[in-house]
This record gives structure tokens, sequence and C-alpha cells, in this order.
């Protein structure tokens, strides 16, 4: 078997994907700084054990899968953790400039109101949908990084998205 080592050079594997898993490592710390930090610590982890790869499978999804481990060892480190981050994804929202006053406030209200149940909901359902349906992931890969089967993947993504839909429906209701 090809290894990763003779496959990709190191740098390039840093060009290649720094940027997404930045963006990511953001998205989970709402902190620049502590987004980097954690970024440089991934590849350092990389850099390690990248020689112990016997084959290229899904790059990317183990990337992101020893980035997320990086996020989670640190919050356990510093005992604090939340992994969705409401606020954040409400900075990077962009409202269409050419929308009515009012559409843009609806947009921005069912959005809010989306993100507010979200955050209620269990862990996995919140994790699932993050990652399937907000940062546009593969079902196949979401079920690696959340170190889940696939079809228990997309169990968890259809149940959230119910939930979610139960709940939207009853905060319209009363």
């Amino acid at each position: 078997m090809e290894t990763i080592a003779n496959k990709f050079e190191f740098d390039i594997l840093m060009h290649l994907y720094s940027k997404s898993l930045f963006r990511y490592l953001y998205g989970l710390t709402n902190d620049y700084h502590l987004a980097e930090d954690l970024l440089q610590e991934t590849f350092y982890k990389v850099y390690l054990h990248v020689s112990s790869i016997n084959e290229v499978v899904q790059i990317k999804s183990w990337l992101y899968r020893i980035a997320y481990n990086t996020f989670i060892d640190h919050c356990r480190k510093t005992k604090k953790i939340q992994l969705v981050q409401v606020d954040d994804f409400f900075t990077s929202l962009k409202v269409d400039p050419l929308l009515e006053t009012e559409n843009a406030f609806l947009q921005k209200y069912e959005t809010e109101l989306i993100y507010k149940h979200l955050a209620t909901m269990k862990e996995l359902y919140q994790k699932a949908i993050m990652l399937v349906d907000l940062k546009g992931f593969s079902y196949k890969e979401a079920a690696e990084l959340l170190n889940v089967k696939l079809p228990y993947l997309k169990s968890l993504v259809f149940r959230g998205r119910q939930e979610l839909e139960k709940r939207l429906r009853n905060e319209v209701k009363g």
C-alpha cells in the first residue's frame, strides 16, 4: 500500500486544508487566536502521525477528526465546552442588502429561532445537524467525524430535524 507520506507532502496537506480547518475550528471556538492555536496543534499531531497512516482514505475526514479531537482536548483542559456556538453563526450571517427591511428582520428572526432551539437539543442531534446541514459535510464524512456508523448518523439527522421542526411549530402556535 502507498503511504500517505509518499502520496502527500506535509506542506501540501497544510496548504490544501489549513484554511478550511481554521474556519471549522473558529466556528467551534468563536475565538480567532484560539482557533489559530488549535490549528497549529492539529497540524503538529498530523505531522507526528502522518508516517503511521498506511493508506490514503478520506484524508479530509481524518484531518477534521484530529481537529475536532484537539478542540475537545482543549475544552477538557479548560473545563469549558459549548459545541453549538449560536452567537458565532449570527455574526457571520449575511442578510441580503436588497431585501426589504421587514424581510431582513423576518429572515434574521427565523434564523435566531432555529438556533435557539438547536442549542437546547441533545448534543448528538446538534452535532449531526451542525455538520450535515450547516457545515455541508457529507453523511459519510460527518459519521467519521462523530465516530458513529453511517446509518446511525442518518438517524440522528432525521430525528434531529424532526425534533427541530416540532419545536418550531410549537413556537409558532404558542
